[in-house]
C-alpha cells in the first residue's frame, strides 16, 4: 500500500510538470511579449536566472515520444489512465506548452517553477489530487495553493496552485508565491528583466526545446563549487536550442566575459570531446556522441553544436543500466 502512494504521489508531480503545456494565455492587462513563444513567460518573476521552455505538442509528434511510451512503466500507465479518467485530461492531447524558472539561493538549495497552461478541468484535477495526496492549502494573493506532502515523509516540499482555468504553477511556496505575486501586478515578469529578455528574444518559435541562463548569477550563488567549474573560465550567459527527430539537433552558445575567454573555454570543450573520443574502444556510445558535437569560437562567443541519432540516447541509457 505504501508503495502504491508513492506511486500515485509521484505521478501527482509527475503529471504537472508532464501535463506541462501552454495553449494561448492572453489575459494580462500589461505585459511584455515575445512573438510566437508563450504567454505564461509574463508569470515567471524577474530575479528568474534561467528559464526553459518546451514545445510538448511537437514533442508528442516526434519519434521520440513513441519510444518514451514504448518505456513506460506499467505503474505509471495505470495511474495516467487513471488520472486522465477521473479529469478528463490526456497529456498528449490536452497540452501545448512548457515553460519553467528558477534562480540558485546563496548557500541554500534554489528556487523554481514550472507554469503549465492546457486544456483541463480545474474542479476535476483538483478533486483527484484532494483524493490521492491530502494537501494543505494556503490561501495568497486570491488564489489556493496545494502544498502536497513528500511520499512516506513528513516534508512538505512542493505545491501547485491554478492560476486560470488553464494555466497552472508547480513548484516550492516561495517560487509559486512570486509567480502570484507577477500575476497580481506586484512584481515585474522575467521579460522586464533586461539581460534575461535579451536571450529569449533571440529564440524561435519552431524549437521544441530550449533554454537560458544567467550563468555569472547562477554561478556567483551555487551552493557548491566543483572543481571543474573553478576551471572554467567566466561566462556570462547561455543559450540552447534542441529539436529531436530521427536525430537530436541543436546549439549551445556560451557568451564569455572577454574574448581570451571564450578562446580557452573553446579549448577545454574541444579537449573534453577529444578525450571522450580516446574512450570509444570501451564506450562506442560514448564516441557516437560526441563525434555529433562541434565546437566553434567566435569573438566572445563559443557555439556547440550538435547532431547525433535519437536512438543513441536510449542507447546511452541501456548502457548505464547494471547489467
Amino acid at each position: 500500500m505504501k508503495q502504491r502512494k508513492a506511486v500515485v504521489a509521484s505521478i501527482l508531480v509527475g503529471v504537472a510538470v508532464v501535463v506541462a503545456g501552454i495553449a494561448i494565455y492572453t489575459n494580462h492587462a500589461a505585459k511584455a511579449s515575445v512573438a510566437g513563444l508563450p504567454d505564461a513567460l509574463n508569470n515567471l518573476p524577474s530575479d528568474c536566472q534561467f528559464v526553459f521552455g518546451m514545445n510538448v505538442q511537437k514533442f508528442v509528434t516526434s519519434p521520440m515520444y513513441t519510444k518514451f511510451q514504448q518505456q513506460q512503466t506499467p505503474a505509471i500507465g495505470s495511474d495516467l489512465s487513471q488520472f486522465t479518467l477521473a479529469t478528463g485530461v490526456d497529456p498528449a492531447r490536452d497540452i501545448n506548452y512548457l515553460v519553467a524558472g528558477g534562480r540558485a539561493k546563496e548557500k541554500t538549495k534554489g528556487e523554481g517553477v514550472v507554469i503549465v497552461v492546457g486544456s483541463f478541468n480545474k474542479g476535476a484535477i483538483t478533486n483527484f489530487i484532494r483524493s490521492k495526496a491530502a494537501p494543505i492549502e494556503k490561501e495568497y494573493a486570491g488564489a489556493t495553493v496545494l502544498m502536497i506532502p513528500e511520499p512516506n515523509t513528513t516534508e512538505i516540499n512542493k505545491g501547485l496552485v491554478f492560476l486560470s482555468d488553464r494555466e497552472m504553477a508547480l513548484g516550492d511556496l516561495e517560487s509559486l508565491k512570486a509567480v502570484l505575486d507577477v500575476k497580481a501586478g506586484v512584481n515585474k515578469s522575467v521579460l522586464f528583466n533586461p539581460a534575461m529578455a535579451a536571450m529569449i528574444n533571440g529564440i524561435s518559435e519552431t524549437e521544441m526545446l530550449w533554454f537560458a541562463g544567467d550563468a555569472a548569477g547562477l554561478m556567483a550563488n551555487a551552493p557548491i563549487t566543483t572543481p571543474l567549474a573553478a576551471n572554467i573560465p567566466p561566462v556570462q550567459n547561455v543559450v540552447g536550442t534542441f529539436n529531436i527527430t530521427d536525430s537530436v539537433t541543436g546549439k549551445i552558445t556560451a557568451t564569455a566575459t572577454t574574448a581570451d575567454s571564450a578562446v580557452k573555454l573553446a579549448d577545454i570543450l574541444r579537449g573534453l570531446v577529444a578525450l571522450g573520443q580516446l574512450s570509444g574502444d570501451r564506450n562506442p556510445e560514448l564516441k557516437m556522441l560526441l563525434g555529433g558535437l562541434t565546437v566553434s569560437q567566435t569573438s566572445n562567443q563559443v557555439n556547440l553544436a550538435l547532431n547525433f541519432p535519437a536512438e543513441l540516447i536510449q542507447q546511452l541509457q541501456q548502457a548505464r543500466s547494471p547489467r
